[in-house]
Protein backbone atom coordinates (compact mmCIF):
# COMPACT_ATOMS: atom_id res chain seq x y z
CA UNK A 1 0.00 0.00 0.00
CA UNK A 2 1.76 3.27 -1.10
CA UNK A 3 1.37 6.45 0.64
CA UNK A 4 0.72 9.51 -1.31
CA UNK A 5 -0.34 13.11 -0.48
CA UNK A 6 -2.94 14.68 -1.92
CA UNK A 7 -3.21 17.65 -4.85
CA UNK A 8 -3.52 20.20 -2.83
CA UNK A 9 -6.00 23.07 -4.21
CA UNK A 10 -5.64 25.64 -6.28
CA UNK A 11 -4.61 29.06 -5.24
CA UNK A 12 -6.94 31.51 -3.13
CA UNK A 13 -9.73 32.87 -6.17
CA UNK A 14 -9.62 30.65 -8.64
CA UNK A 15 -12.14 30.59 -11.30
CA UNK A 16 -14.43 27.72 -11.76
CA UNK A 17 -14.81 26.85 -8.19
CA UNK A 18 -18.16 26.87 -6.30
CA UNK A 19 -19.23 30.17 -4.71
CA UNK A 20 -21.62 30.73 -1.42
CA UNK A 21 -19.65 33.44 -0.46
CA UNK A 22 -19.76 36.11 -2.76
CA UNK A 23 -21.03 38.83 -0.58
CA UNK A 24 -18.30 38.88 2.28
CA UNK A 25 -16.69 41.40 0.73
CA UNK A 26 -18.62 44.61 1.23
CA UNK A 27 -16.33 46.99 -1.19
CA UNK A 28 -17.06 44.51 -4.06
CA UNK A 29 -13.98 43.11 -4.53
CA UNK A 30 -13.22 39.58 -5.67
CA UNK A 31 -15.97 36.99 -4.54
CA UNK A 32 -14.44 34.46 -1.93
CA UNK A 33 -14.63 30.24 -3.20
CA UNK A 34 -16.45 28.09 -0.99
CA UNK A 35 -12.80 26.77 -0.69
CA UNK A 36 -11.66 30.50 -0.19
CA UNK A 37 -13.67 31.17 2.80
CA UNK A 38 -12.34 27.87 4.42
CA UNK A 39 -9.04 28.59 4.23
CA UNK A 40 -9.34 32.35 5.79
CA UNK A 41 -11.22 30.56 8.34
CA UNK A 42 -8.47 28.18 9.03
CA UNK A 43 -6.21 30.97 9.56
CA UNK A 44 -8.23 32.08 12.95
CA UNK A 45 -7.45 28.41 14.40
CA UNK A 46 -4.78 28.60 17.47
CA UNK A 47 -2.99 25.93 15.90
CA UNK A 48 -1.74 27.79 13.06
CA UNK A 49 -0.89 31.14 14.95
CA UNK A 50 1.56 29.31 16.47
CA UNK A 51 5.27 30.41 15.50
CA UNK A 52 6.56 27.90 12.53
CA UNK A 53 9.43 26.48 14.85
CA UNK A 54 6.56 25.21 17.35
CA UNK A 55 4.35 23.92 14.94
CA UNK A 56 7.45 21.75 13.40
CA UNK A 57 8.17 20.86 16.74
CA UNK A 58 4.23 19.55 17.49
CA UNK A 59 4.56 17.53 13.77
CA UNK A 60 7.51 15.99 14.95
CA UNK A 61 5.99 13.78 17.19
CA UNK A 62 3.26 12.14 14.90
CA UNK A 63 3.60 9.40 12.89
CA UNK A 64 3.77 9.04 9.03
CA UNK A 65 0.01 8.58 8.49
CA UNK A 66 -0.82 11.36 10.52
CA UNK A 67 1.07 13.63 9.09
CA UNK A 68 -0.40 12.51 5.68
CA UNK A 69 -4.08 13.27 7.73
CA UNK A 70 -2.77 16.54 9.05
CA UNK A 71 -1.43 17.57 5.36
CA UNK A 72 -5.50 16.69 3.88
CA UNK A 73 -6.68 19.38 6.51
CA UNK A 74 -5.53 22.54 5.18
CA UNK A 75 -2.89 24.02 2.79
CA UNK A 76 -0.99 25.53 5.07
CA UNK A 77 -0.82 22.57 7.09
CA UNK A 78 0.53 20.24 3.81
CA UNK A 79 3.22 23.07 3.42
CA UNK A 80 4.61 22.77 7.02
CA UNK A 81 4.28 18.23 6.34
CA UNK A 82 6.24 19.04 3.24
CA UNK A 83 9.05 20.38 5.55
CA UNK A 84 12.16 17.72 4.25
CA UNK A 85 13.00 17.72 8.24
CA UNK A 86 10.36 15.61 9.22
CA UNK A 87 10.26 13.52 6.51
CA UNK A 88 14.32 12.86 6.85
CA UNK A 89 13.23 12.31 10.74
CA UNK A 90 10.89 9.34 9.84
CA UNK A 91 13.19 7.61 7.60
CA UNK A 92 16.38 7.94 10.57
CA UNK A 93 14.09 6.72 13.41
CA UNK A 94 14.80 3.42 11.18
CA UNK A 95 18.43 3.26 10.42
CA UNK A 96 20.58 3.21 13.25
CA UNK A 97 23.35 5.87 11.80
CA UNK A 98 20.92 8.71 10.19
CA UNK A 99 21.93 9.47 6.41
CA UNK A 100 22.28 13.23 5.62
CA UNK A 101 20.96 12.83 2.44
CA UNK A 102 17.84 11.30 0.33
CA UNK A 103 20.34 9.36 -2.06
CA UNK A 104 18.94 8.29 -5.38
CA UNK A 105 15.48 9.91 -4.11
CA UNK A 106 14.71 13.57 -4.90
CA UNK A 107 13.44 13.70 -1.25
CA UNK A 108 13.12 12.13 2.02
CA UNK A 109 9.69 12.60 1.90
CA UNK A 110 9.41 10.38 -1.88
CA UNK A 111 12.56 7.81 -0.23
CA UNK A 112 10.02 7.32 2.78
CA UNK A 113 6.92 6.98 0.91
CA UNK A 114 8.92 4.60 -1.70
CA UNK A 115 9.59 1.92 1.02
CA UNK A 116 6.24 2.58 3.25
CA UNK A 117 5.69 0.55 4.97
CA UNK A 118 8.31 -2.12 4.87
CA UNK A 119 10.65 0.63 7.48
CA UNK A 120 10.34 -1.82 10.10
CA UNK A 121 12.66 -4.32 8.16
CA UNK A 122 15.75 -2.11 8.86
CA UNK A 123 14.77 -1.08 12.05
CA UNK A 124 15.09 -4.15 13.63
CA UNK A 125 17.64 -5.82 11.86
CA UNK A 126 17.78 -9.45 13.09
CA UNK A 127 15.20 -11.64 12.01
CA UNK A 128 15.05 -15.53 11.90
CA UNK A 129 13.52 -17.99 9.80
CA UNK A 130 11.07 -20.69 10.16
CA UNK A 131 12.61 -22.84 7.13
CA UNK A 132 12.36 -26.74 8.13
CA UNK A 133 14.89 -27.80 10.05
CA UNK A 134 18.00 -25.56 10.06
CA UNK A 135 16.44 -22.37 9.86
CA UNK A 136 17.65 -19.40 8.87
CA UNK A 137 19.73 -16.01 10.25
CA UNK A 138 19.47 -12.66 8.57
CA UNK A 139 20.57 -8.92 8.90
CA UNK A 140 18.85 -6.41 6.96
CA UNK A 141 19.71 -2.73 6.42
CA UNK A 142 18.99 0.26 4.68
CA UNK A 143 21.83 1.16 1.35
CA UNK A 144 21.73 4.72 0.48
CA UNK A 145 24.30 4.57 -1.88
CA UNK A 146 21.61 2.47 -4.41
CA UNK A 147 18.34 3.32 -2.11
CA UNK A 148 17.34 -0.45 -1.38
CA UNK A 149 16.35 -2.08 1.54
CA UNK A 150 18.53 -5.46 1.86
CA UNK A 151 18.93 -8.66 3.84
CA UNK A 152 21.35 -11.26 4.08
CA UNK A 153 22.35 -14.48 5.32
CA UNK A 154 24.76 -14.57 7.93
CA UNK A 155 27.20 -17.32 7.15
CA UNK A 156 30.09 -18.42 8.91
CA UNK A 157 33.23 -20.50 8.27
CA UNK A 158 35.74 -22.98 10.36
CA UNK A 159 39.38 -21.80 10.21
CA UNK A 160 41.05 -23.67 12.47
CA UNK A 161 41.57 -27.44 12.11
CA UNK A 162 43.64 -27.70 14.75
CA UNK A 163 42.74 -29.85 17.98
CA UNK A 164 43.91 -28.92 21.45
CA UNK A 165 44.82 -30.68 24.13
CA UNK A 166 42.73 -30.58 27.71
CA UNK A 167 44.86 -31.50 30.55
CA UNK A 168 41.96 -32.39 32.74
CA UNK A 169 40.92 -34.80 30.87
CA UNK A 170 43.17 -35.87 27.75
CA UNK A 171 40.43 -38.52 26.69
CA UNK A 172 38.50 -35.86 25.21
CA UNK A 173 38.02 -34.25 21.98
CA UNK A 174 38.77 -30.44 21.71
CA UNK A 175 38.89 -28.94 18.05
CA UNK A 176 40.03 -25.23 17.54
CA UNK A 177 37.29 -22.62 16.55
CA UNK A 178 38.26 -19.49 15.65
CA UNK A 179 35.57 -18.40 12.89
CA UNK A 180 35.09 -15.90 10.16
CA UNK A 181 31.72 -14.92 9.83
CA UNK A 182 30.27 -12.83 6.94
CA UNK A 183 27.21 -11.72 4.96
CA UNK A 184 26.40 -13.64 2.09
CA UNK A 185 26.19 -10.69 -0.48
CA UNK A 186 26.32 -12.55 -3.31
CA UNK A 187 22.81 -13.80 -2.46
CA UNK A 188 20.09 -11.41 -1.24
CA UNK A 189 17.44 -12.95 1.05
CA UNK A 190 15.39 -9.69 0.99
CA UNK A 191 15.85 -6.65 -1.83
CA UNK A 192 13.68 -3.84 -2.07
CA UNK A 193 14.47 -1.48 -4.58
CA UNK A 194 13.12 2.00 -5.86
CA UNK A 195 10.08 1.62 -8.09
CA UNK A 196 10.76 3.80 -11.21
CA UNK A 197 7.52 3.40 -12.19
CA UNK A 198 6.29 3.88 -8.90
CA UNK A 199 3.55 1.65 -9.18
CA UNK A 200 0.57 2.06 -6.62
CA UNK A 201 1.33 -1.38 -4.08
CA UNK A 202 -1.05 -3.28 -1.60
CA UNK A 203 -0.91 -4.77 1.81
CA UNK A 204 -3.03 -8.03 0.95
CA UNK A 205 -0.64 -8.89 -2.00
CA UNK A 206 2.81 -10.12 -2.42
CA UNK A 207 5.98 -8.08 -3.88
CA UNK A 208 8.06 -10.14 -6.09
CA UNK A 209 11.62 -8.97 -5.16
CA UNK A 210 14.16 -8.06 -8.91
CA UNK A 211 17.28 -10.42 -7.46
CA UNK A 212 20.65 -11.83 -9.42
CA UNK A 213 19.17 -15.44 -9.52
CA UNK A 214 16.50 -14.22 -11.27
CA UNK A 215 18.68 -14.91 -14.28
CA UNK A 216 18.10 -18.78 -13.60
CA UNK A 217 14.55 -18.31 -13.20
CA UNK A 218 13.64 -18.28 -9.36
CA UNK A 219 11.66 -15.75 -7.71
CA UNK A 220 11.38 -14.55 -4.55
CA UNK A 221 8.13 -12.46 -3.48
CA UNK A 222 7.58 -10.75 0.09
CA UNK A 223 4.32 -10.28 2.14
CA UNK A 224 3.52 -8.79 5.10
CA UNK A 225 1.86 -11.19 8.45
CA UNK A 226 -1.24 -9.64 10.69
CA UNK A 227 -0.62 -9.96 13.99
CA UNK A 228 -1.42 -13.71 15.74
CA UNK A 229 -4.00 -14.59 17.92
CA UNK A 230 -2.93 -15.75 20.85
CA UNK A 231 -6.00 -17.68 21.39
CA UNK A 232 -6.06 -19.61 17.82
CA UNK A 233 -1.94 -20.16 18.16
CA UNK A 234 -0.32 -23.59 18.70
CA UNK A 235 3.25 -24.12 19.07
CA UNK A 236 3.48 -25.87 15.27
CA UNK A 237 1.63 -22.88 13.85
CA UNK A 238 3.27 -20.35 15.82
CA UNK A 239 6.46 -18.08 15.01
CA UNK A 240 8.52 -17.30 17.00
CA UNK A 241 8.35 -20.76 18.81
CA UNK A 242 7.66 -20.28 22.63
CA UNK A 243 11.34 -20.57 23.44
CA UNK A 244 12.40 -17.59 22.56
CA UNK A 245 10.30 -14.55 24.84
CA UNK A 246 8.11 -12.37 22.43
CA UNK A 247 4.96 -10.01 22.48
CA UNK A 248 4.46 -10.68 18.80
CA UNK A 249 4.01 -13.60 17.48
CA UNK A 250 2.79 -14.63 13.99
CA UNK A 251 0.95 -17.33 12.11
CA UNK A 252 2.55 -19.83 10.12
CA UNK A 253 1.33 -23.20 8.41
CA UNK A 254 3.85 -24.04 5.73
CA UNK A 255 1.27 -26.98 4.63
CA UNK A 256 -1.42 -24.03 3.40
CA UNK A 257 -0.59 -21.88 0.65
CA UNK A 258 -0.16 -18.09 1.18
CA UNK A 259 -3.82 -17.31 -0.83
CA UNK A 260 -5.58 -19.77 0.96
CA UNK A 261 -4.89 -18.31 4.64
CA UNK A 262 -6.72 -15.25 4.21
CA UNK A 263 -4.68 -13.76 7.00
CA UNK A 264 -3.22 -10.78 5.16
CA UNK A 265 -3.45 -7.77 6.72
CA UNK A 266 -5.80 -5.40 4.72
CA UNK A 267 -5.51 -2.02 6.59
CA UNK A 268 -2.11 -0.13 8.00
CA UNK A 269 -3.15 -0.52 11.54
CA UNK A 270 -3.33 -4.42 10.66
CA UNK A 271 0.36 -4.95 9.70
CA UNK A 272 2.42 -6.90 12.30
CA UNK A 273 5.80 -4.85 12.00
CA UNK A 274 7.85 -7.98 14.04
CA UNK A 275 7.48 -10.45 10.98
CA UNK A 276 7.34 -10.83 7.10
CA UNK A 277 7.08 -13.82 4.64
CA UNK A 278 9.30 -14.54 1.85
CA UNK A 279 8.21 -17.05 -0.70
CA UNK A 280 10.59 -18.31 -3.66
CA UNK A 281 9.97 -20.98 -6.65
CA UNK A 282 11.30 -21.76 -9.73
CA UNK A 283 9.00 -20.96 -12.94
CA UNK A 284 10.52 -21.61 -16.36
CA UNK A 285 9.35 -19.75 -19.52
CA UNK A 286 7.00 -22.42 -20.56
CA UNK A 287 4.69 -24.34 -18.04
CA UNK A 288 3.17 -23.51 -14.70
CA UNK A 289 5.78 -22.88 -11.76
CA UNK A 290 7.81 -25.98 -10.10
CA UNK A 291 7.77 -26.29 -6.57
CA UNK A 292 10.54 -29.32 -6.65
CA UNK A 293 10.89 -29.43 -2.75
CA UNK A 294 7.09 -28.70 -2.11
CA UNK A 295 5.65 -25.86 -0.23
CA UNK A 296 7.56 -26.47 2.68
CA UNK A 297 10.80 -25.13 0.66
CA UNK A 298 9.48 -22.21 -0.72
CA UNK A 299 7.92 -20.65 2.20
CA UNK A 300 9.24 -18.81 5.31
CA UNK A 301 7.96 -16.88 8.09
CA UNK A 302 10.75 -14.24 9.92
CA UNK A 303 10.66 -12.87 13.07
CA UNK A 304 12.64 -10.41 14.97
CA UNK A 305 14.30 -10.33 18.20
CA UNK A 306 13.73 -7.93 20.57
CA UNK A 307 17.38 -6.15 21.12
CA UNK A 308 16.93 -6.82 25.03
CA UNK A 309 17.07 -10.20 24.37
CA UNK A 310 20.60 -9.97 23.09
CA UNK A 311 22.25 -7.08 23.97
CA UNK A 312 24.37 -8.03 27.30
CA UNK A 313 24.13 -6.11 30.61
CA UNK A 314 26.24 -5.75 33.44
CA UNK A 315 23.65 -8.83 35.50
CA UNK A 316 23.30 -10.28 32.11
CA UNK A 317 26.96 -10.64 30.65
CA UNK A 318 26.27 -13.95 28.41
CA UNK A 319 23.27 -12.52 26.62
CA UNK A 320 23.62 -12.46 22.92
CA UNK A 321 23.49 -14.44 19.71
CA UNK A 322 26.31 -16.40 19.39
CA UNK A 323 27.52 -19.46 16.68
CA UNK A 324 28.64 -22.28 17.93
CA UNK A 325 30.82 -25.78 16.27
CA UNK A 326 28.19 -28.47 15.86
CA UNK A 327 31.07 -30.93 14.26
CA UNK A 328 29.49 -32.57 10.96
CA UNK A 329 26.52 -30.59 11.33
CA UNK A 330 28.96 -27.42 10.68
CA UNK A 331 28.23 -23.80 12.24
CA UNK A 332 25.25 -23.03 13.80
CA UNK A 333 23.65 -19.39 15.62
CA UNK A 334 21.82 -19.27 19.23
CA UNK A 335 20.42 -17.21 21.48
CA UNK A 336 22.00 -16.98 24.59
CA UNK A 337 18.98 -16.28 27.04
CA UNK A 338 20.16 -15.07 30.76
CA UNK A 339 17.41 -15.27 33.65
CA UNK A 340 17.32 -14.66 37.51
CA UNK A 341 15.57 -16.66 39.45
CA UNK A 342 13.01 -15.05 41.84
CA UNK A 343 14.18 -14.60 44.75
CA UNK A 344 17.91 -15.53 44.31
CA UNK A 345 20.50 -12.89 45.72
CA UNK A 346 23.75 -15.01 45.41
CA UNK A 347 25.96 -14.88 42.76
CA UNK A 348 29.11 -14.80 42.03
CA UNK A 349 32.11 -12.82 40.09
CA UNK A 350 34.67 -14.40 37.60
CA UNK A 351 37.68 -14.35 39.52
CA UNK A 352 39.39 -12.87 36.41
CA UNK A 353 37.03 -9.91 36.16
CA UNK A 354 34.79 -8.56 39.40
CA UNK A 355 32.61 -6.79 36.92
CA UNK A 356 31.49 -10.27 35.43
CA UNK A 357 28.22 -11.23 37.27
CA UNK A 358 27.53 -14.78 37.38
CA UNK A 359 23.87 -15.93 38.43
CA UNK A 360 20.76 -17.00 37.24
CA UNK A 361 20.19 -19.29 34.49
CA UNK A 362 21.49 -19.79 31.04
CA UNK A 363 20.18 -21.19 28.19
CA UNK A 364 21.15 -21.58 24.48
CA UNK A 365 17.97 -21.56 21.48
CA UNK A 366 18.84 -22.19 18.08
CA UNK A 367 18.13 -19.59 15.42
CA UNK A 368 19.57 -22.13 13.79
CA UNK A 369 19.32 -26.05 13.68
CA UNK A 370 19.94 -29.65 11.98
CA UNK A 371 18.55 -32.63 10.96
CA UNK A 372 18.68 -33.91 14.66
CA UNK A 373 17.57 -30.93 16.78
CA UNK A 374 15.89 -28.14 14.68
CA UNK A 375 15.44 -24.13 15.05
CA UNK A 376 13.57 -23.07 18.02
CA UNK A 377 14.79 -25.74 20.21
CA UNK A 378 16.93 -25.21 23.39
CA UNK A 379 20.37 -26.63 22.68
CA UNK A 380 21.58 -26.60 26.09
CA UNK A 381 20.72 -24.91 29.83
CA UNK A 382 21.87 -24.42 32.83
CA UNK A 383 19.46 -23.90 35.85
CA UNK A 384 22.60 -21.91 37.95
CA UNK A 385 25.92 -20.40 36.64
CA UNK A 386 26.37 -18.74 39.99
CA UNK A 387 27.62 -20.24 43.65
CA UNK A 388 24.56 -23.56 43.67
CA UNK A 389 25.69 -25.00 40.03
CA UNK A 390 29.56 -24.63 40.34
CA UNK A 391 31.50 -27.50 39.50
CA UNK A 392 34.69 -26.18 40.24
CA UNK A 393 36.71 -23.35 38.94
CA UNK A 394 39.38 -24.58 36.54
CA UNK A 395 42.83 -25.20 36.82
CA UNK A 396 44.08 -26.43 33.97
CA UNK A 397 46.10 -23.94 31.49
CA UNK A 398 43.56 -24.37 28.30
CA UNK A 399 40.21 -22.55 30.67
CA UNK A 400 42.60 -21.58 33.70
CA UNK A 401 40.54 -19.56 36.05
CA UNK A 402 36.76 -20.13 34.30
CA UNK A 403 33.36 -21.18 36.23
CA UNK A 404 32.54 -24.78 35.40
CA UNK A 405 29.12 -25.37 35.73
CA UNK A 406 26.24 -27.78 35.89
CA UNK A 407 24.13 -27.96 32.64
CA UNK A 408 22.00 -30.34 30.47
CA UNK A 409 22.50 -30.98 26.67
CA UNK A 410 19.94 -31.98 24.11
CA UNK A 411 20.39 -34.43 21.82
CA UNK A 412 18.03 -36.45 19.33
CA UNK A 413 17.76 -38.86 16.59
CA UNK A 414 16.94 -37.40 12.85
CA UNK A 415 14.12 -35.81 12.30
CA UNK A 416 13.84 -34.73 16.40
CA UNK A 417 12.88 -38.32 17.47
CA UNK A 418 13.55 -39.67 21.02
CA UNK A 419 14.89 -36.23 22.00
CA UNK A 420 16.73 -36.05 25.20
CA UNK A 421 19.07 -34.10 27.87
CA UNK A 422 22.17 -35.54 28.78
CA UNK A 423 24.51 -34.17 31.66
CA UNK A 424 27.21 -31.56 30.57
CA UNK A 425 29.39 -29.15 32.19
CA UNK A 426 29.69 -25.45 30.65
CA UNK A 427 33.03 -23.79 30.90
CA UNK A 428 32.34 -19.79 31.08
CA UNK A 429 35.77 -19.00 29.49
CA UNK A 430 34.56 -15.36 29.05
CA UNK A 431 31.73 -13.09 27.96
CA UNK A 432 32.53 -13.97 24.56
CA UNK A 433 33.60 -17.61 24.65
CA UNK A 434 31.94 -20.48 26.12
CA UNK A 435 32.71 -23.97 25.66
CA UNK A 436 30.36 -26.93 26.15
CA UNK A 437 31.31 -30.02 27.21
CA UNK A 438 29.20 -33.17 26.92
CA UNK A 439 30.03 -35.67 28.97
CA UNK A 440 29.04 -39.03 27.66
CA UNK A 441 29.93 -38.24 24.02
CA UNK A 442 33.59 -37.13 24.73
CA UNK A 443 33.51 -33.67 23.48
CA UNK A 444 33.70 -29.90 23.69
CA UNK A 445 31.34 -27.34 21.52
CA UNK A 446 32.88 -23.94 21.57
CA UNK A 447 30.68 -20.85 20.93
CA UNK A 448 31.74 -17.54 20.31
CA UNK A 449 29.69 -14.26 20.31
CA UNK A 450 28.65 -12.54 17.22
CA UNK A 451 29.54 -8.77 16.55
CA UNK A 452 25.85 -7.54 15.51
CA UNK A 453 26.18 -4.44 14.20
CA UNK A 454 29.79 -4.95 12.84
CA UNK A 455 28.67 -7.50 10.67
CA UNK A 456 25.68 -5.33 9.28
CA UNK A 457 28.35 -2.62 8.64
CA UNK A 458 30.06 -4.90 6.54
Amino acid sequence: MAVALMEWPPPLGQRGQDSSHQNENEEGGPSLTDRDYITLQNLKTPLLQLPPELLYEILSYISASDLVHASSACRILAQHVNNERLWANLVNLNLPDPIQDPGVFDSFRSLYISHHPCWFIPRHKVWFSDTEHTGNLILTRYDNRRGVIEGYRVTTERRSHKFQVWEWNPDVVIQAFEPKVNLWLDDPILLLRKDPEERPRYLDTERVMEMPVQVQYVYNAISLCRPGCPEELTEATQWPPSNIPSDHRVYRNPDVHWEEWNRVPRQLSQVSEHAFRIRRWAHFRLGMPIFTAGQRETMSTYSTLDPSLYTPTKEKPYQGIWVGDYSAHGCEFLLFLQHDKEGDENSAHDPRNEDIVQRGSLKAVKLTGDPNVPRGEYSFMSDDIGPGGTIRIATESLFEGARVVRSSGHVAGLGFRDDTFITSQLILVSTDCVAHYWESMGHITYYRRLDIDALIGT
